[in-house]
């Protein structure tokens, strides 16, 4: 009765220890797919500032850099 209950709690640990290492290469592998995603980002210009081209009536198109209004006009 004694070896059945030890060979248990052993079985059991091991279970625990196997359980961790899974979560752990499961976090690191989700981490590693996130860099991998902000490094793709960042090489196909997507941190770029968003930029809009207006049209007005017989003009060309005009780009547009969005950013913070400019103290300076407003005076």
């Amino acid at each position: 009765m004694v070896i059945e209950i030890v060979l248990l709690v052993v079985l059991a640990g091991a279970f625990i220890v196997l359980k961790i290492f899974q979560s752990e290469s499961e976090r690191k592998r989700k981490l590693e797919r996130e860099e991998r995603k902000i490094r793709d980002k960042a090489a196909t210009g997507g941190f770029a500032p968003k930029q809009m081209y207006v049209q007005t009536e017989n003009a060309p198109e005009k780009e547009i850099t969005l950013s913070e209004p400019d103290s300076s006009e407003d005076n």
